[in-house]
């Protein structure tokens, strides 16, 4: 399967199916995608390495890689790269 964010490819109904099984159902994938795509928008950190310009394909590896999900309701939990220790 392709990353979303190499070359800014187009999802095919199969792969958005996988993810929001991923997350636990459709409704669940819509908020978080819906949720990930409002923190980026605001200037949140992007959790992979990419220079796409569209946070939707930016969102959407970030849930296929877990770096973002949703815990018991509709918190979204973002797992934060893990900050290096000072020497």
């Amino acid at each position: 399967m392709q990353s979303f964010v190499e070359n800014e490819v187009r999802m095919n109904k199969s792969e958005i199916d996988e993810l929001a099984e991923k997350v636990g159902g459709r409704y669940r994938f819509t908020v978080l995608l819906q949720k990930r795509v409002k923190e980026l928008t605001r200037g949140a950190v992007r959790l992979i390495e990419s220079d796409a310009k569209n946070l939707i394909h930016v969102a959407m590896e970030e849930i296929k890689q877990g770096k973002v999900g949703i815990e018991n309701g509709p918190e979204m939990v973002t797992k934060k790269k893990p900050k290096k220790k000072k020497s």
